[in-house]
């Protein structure tokens, strides 16, 4: 899986046209995350079809990082992010990127030692 992250205009409708093109595409969203840092729009999404949506984001012309992306199902109960989450710390892995998916309980993250945390989390 990969993760798309880029900067957008802070103002309505922004990133309406990026959700619009990757429709037209048929590219499903799985996952997003969204936020204002300094003024700056910040969006990382993941979607089911990579190829087509670092084709639709270059057609654009956004320019986007892209990242390996672990997607980790999780129990629903108080403490599991943490226990996740402190493990990679006690390996000195740095997370880039934690949200959730549409999947219901799915975290998604990237790091930047990712086979090393695929091991540490059993994740094939």
């Amino acid at each position: 899986m990969k993760e798309f992250s880029f900067l957008i205009g802070n103002c309505p409708g922004a990133l309406a046209p990026v959700a619009e093109v990757l429709g037209k595409e048929h590219v499903n969203i799985d996952a997003v995350a969204g936020l204002t840092v300094l003024e700056e729009g910040v969006v990382s999404l993941v979607t089911d079809d990579p190829g087509k949506a670092r084709k639709a984001l270059e057609q654009q012309g956004i320019e986007f990082e892209e990242r390996e992306v672990l997607a980790i199902d999780l129990p629903n109960h108080p403490g599991e992010l943490f226990t996740i989450l402190d493990r990679l710390h006690q390996d000195r892995i740095n997370v880039l990127s934690c949200y959730s998916a549409v999947e219901k309980n799915q975290l998604m993250i990237t790091v930047d030692r990712v086979e090393q945390t695929k091991e540490i989390l059993r994740i094939p």
